[in-house]
């Protein structure tokens, strides 16, 4: 087992022990009695709508290309979404770039490009979301430290790669590189040459992925899908704890539906088990609700959605037929 495998795995284990520390079982059980099925009728469309909504944000970032269509593009991020329940390191990504490139004869590395501009958008989205929670409904200075910590990282992220892509200068770089190895010894110098082509190769189509932030239209229509997507998911999450009748309002959908999406960037096992709890936990204490009630609330939600992508998912997953041995050989290179 890989040290990064044994510390995920150590990760989860912690966070498992914190999470059922002094739990109420029978609270737990209660809980579990007290869900109301009433909302699935709409839980279920609403979700799939999203995921559809983000082929069309997907297309925007690809620059509306016509040879992609954006519920082509809505399957694929499906599937891409629930490879990564199951595999380690965002192997759905992967999936996704190296998917794609093949059917579409596109660059692998500009269509990888377009997915961290994607995700880099999806962290925005969620930050400026949980920031209007804090605001208007909770300003404790704990959650308002890790929004501003989280904006910081995902606003500095965007800005880092508009300054690479608006500047451009990687070829300058690698020729430098490439001069310092032609002073090593001959048998060093050729592979330590070849090798720095190949980076700035690869370097130069990830960062074709990032050319919608050359075009204002499609940008604006990626940041407003983005939003949107967030949005519905937002209350997709309000439904379902609302199906607990815990007399929550909407805002406790902004912080469940927040913390839970910045808790998949902690590395933990396959399901994103430990993180995923103690973030609903820390939502849903904000509210003043138990933690023996918040558990059995966390696992109805993410059963479900992990029902909903792992139905879908699969069903395209099939469809496209690609095996997962070519998706596990590619994201381990």
């Amino acid at each position: 087992m890989s040290k990064k495998k044994i510390a995920a795995l150590l990760i989860t284990i912690g966070l498992l022990v914190v999470v059922f520390y002094k739990i109420d079982l029978s609270e737990l059980i209660q809980t579990f009695k007290d869900f109301n099925f009433k909302n699935i009728r709409l839980i279920v469309p609403l979700y799939v709508l999203t995921l559809y909504l983000r082929g069309i944000r997907w297309k925007a970032l690809l620059l509306n290309n016509s040879k992609y269509s954006a519920l082509h593009l809505g399957e694929v991020f499906t599937v891409g979404s629930m490879l990564n329940i199951f595999l380690p390191a965002r192997a759905g990504d992967v999936y996704r770039a190296y998917y794609l490139g093949s059917v579409k004869g596109e660059k692998k590395m500009k269509v990888f490009g377009s997915i961290i501009l994607e995700r880099t958008l999806d962290g925005i989205s969620v930050f400026l979301m949980l920031l209007s929670a804090i605001l208007f409904y909770c300003k404790q200075d704990w959650i308002l430290h890790i929004a501003y910590g989280i904006g910081t990282l995902f606003f500095g992220s965007l800005v880092f790669f508009y300054i690479i892509f608006k500047f451009n200068k990687i070829d300058a770089i690698c020729g430098y590189f490439s001069k310092l190895a032609l002073k090593l010894p001959k048998k060093l110098s050729a592979g330590f040459v070849v090798l720095i082509d190949k980076i700035c190769t690869h370097t130069k189509s990830f960062m074709e992925g990032f050319e919608v932030l050359d075009y204002w239209n499609y940008w604006m229509l990626a940041c407003v899908s983005s939003l949107v997507v967030w949005g519905i998911e937002a209350y997709v999450a309000y439904l379902i704890v609302d199906s607990f009748s815990l007399g929550l309002g909407f805002s406790a959908g902004l912080f469940v539906l927040s913390l839970i999406s910045f808790s998949t960037m902690i590395p933990s096992t396959s399901v994103f088990l430990g993180p995923y709890q103690v973030a609903y936990i820390m939502a849903l204490g904000i509210f003043g609700i138990e933690k023996s009630t918040a558990l059995a609330v966390s696992t109805v939600h993410q059963a479900l959605l992990m029902l909903m992508l792992t139905f879908i998912g699969g069903y395209f997953l099939l469809k496209f037929n690609i095996s997962m041995k070519d998706i596990e050989k590619n994201s381990e290179n």
